[in-house]
């Protein structure tokens, strides 16, 4: 497996937790803004990152989107397609990185 691979799978990873986080903190005390996972491509990061509900479901619209600290960003297997003062939004690039993303989201 590539690194981009492996980016990409730890990502997945970070976002299906990121989906639960949801339903335990949304359903449960209707807590907004909600603490987040980043969502980067680094396993060992632990990072919180506070999006509210709205910020969260308009990333999740993007199956290929993440939710990245700011520095967090890997340019060699993502772009920055947005900038918020405490979170990016990269996107995947390459057909196959997309396709994983898209495959694996929870929402689909």
């Amino acid at each position: 497996m590539d690194r981009a691979e492996r980016v990409a799978k730890n990502e997945i990873l970070f976002r299906q937790v990121n989906e639960r986080i949801l339903q335990i903190e949304g359903d449960r005390w209707r807590v907004d803004p909600v603490d987040f996972m980043c969502e980067c491509g680094d396993i060992t990061c632990m990072r919180v990152v506070q999006l509210s509900l709205e910020d969260y479901e308009r990333l999740r619209s993007e199956p290929t989107h993440f939710g990245v600290i700011p520095g967090h960003e890997l340019p060699d297997v993502e772009r920055v397609v947005e900038q918020q003062e405490h979170y990016f939004v990269v996107e995947k690039e390459g057909e196959a990185l997309r396709q994983q993303a898209e495959a694996a989201d929870p929402r689909r």
